[in-house]
């Protein structure tokens, strides 16, 4: 399985299908539909943590974290 991760394609390691425990902004809108702007306005306001790498300028946040806000936001 592979996942578009900072422009490029990484292969998921492990082989059974599991998915990245970190995504970035950008790829999360694209998976899972909402504006990029509307995430990180949601990062900015402390609504979903953000993970910080390095000195990375991307915003990334754990995948666990916006499926458990896009769940109770649909509720």
């Amino acid at each position: 399985m592979t996942y578009l991760m900072e422009g490029r394609m990484r292969r998921n390691r492990s082989g059974d299908g599991a998915r990245p425990a970190l995504i970035t902004l950008q790829d999360a809108a694209t998976e899972y539909g909402p504006p990029y702007t509307s995430l990180r306005d949601l990062v900015i306001r402390g609504h979903l943590p953000r993970v910080q790498l390095g000195d990375s300028r991307r915003i990334w946040v754990r995948r666990a974290d916006l499926e458990r806000l896009i769940e109770t936001s649909v509720a």
